[in-house]
């Protein structure tokens, strides 16, 4: 079971810590849109960015911003 749960389970990695400022010039930079939706009784809603061919979605956006850049970095790197 474990090793079915680890081919279903996305990779995330650990969200960078930016300040506002790097959030601001990153989101400048390589964020192509985002979008932020509402609450409802079925969903959180929250932020999703679609950036450089990358999609990520967070509750706020700082959390967006922060795991979209890791996943950037983990990409480009």
């Amino acid at each position: 079971m474990g090793r079915w749960a680890e081919l279903w389970t996305e990779h995330r990695p650990a969200p960078l810590s930016l300040t506002d400022t790097e959030i601001l010039d990153w989101l400048g930079e390589y964020c192509d849109q985002a979008i932020y939706t509402r609450p409802t009784p079925e969903y959180t809603g929250g932020f999703t960015l679609f950036c450089d061919d990358i999609k990520t979605s967070a509750a706020t956006l700082r959390a967006a911003v922060c795991l979209a850049a890791a996943k950037w970095k983990e990409v480009n790197e």
